[in-house]
């Protein structure tokens, strides 16, 4: 019996999982919040133009050899900008180019009328 070892005592043994799985938590959670902020940021980026920017961006580009195109893209986009100034002369204007709507053959905008659209495009400016 002398040959038997005595039983030794209790031995603690280290145990790091509760440290492993709230650090596997909290890289979950940042990655999340990382996410979040990313789509959120990115659709920020990628707001549609509101309708005044795409009328300027039309009167901008108006085409005046295409003289029914012209006074139509004129008159549809600079309602958007019209205030206490310019009223009197867009509506002076819109009579004076009405005649050119409605007409099958018409012909060119006078240097006159293509001066003051240009000119009312630059003022909203």
């Amino acid at each position: 019996m002398e040959e038997l070892k005595d039983i030794k005592g209790i031995i603690e043994v280290p145990d790091y999982s509760l440290w492993i799985l709230l650090s596997i938590i909290i890289g979950v959670l940042l990655l999340i919040i990382l996410a979040i902020y990313y789509f959120k940021n990115k659709r920020k980026k990628r707001k549609k133009p509101t309708l005044k920017q795409i009328a300027i961006k039309n009167l901008k580009e108006i085409n005046f050899n295409d003289t029914k195109g012209a006074v139509y893209t004129f008159c549809e986009n600079f309602q958007y900008f019209i205030d206490e100034k310019n009223k009197e002369s867009f509506e002076q204007l819109q009579k004076e180019l009405e005649i050119f709507k409605y007409k099958k053959e018409i012909e060119k905008l006078s240097e006159d009328q293509i001066n003051k659209i240009k000119n009312m495009i630059k003022e909203i400016k």
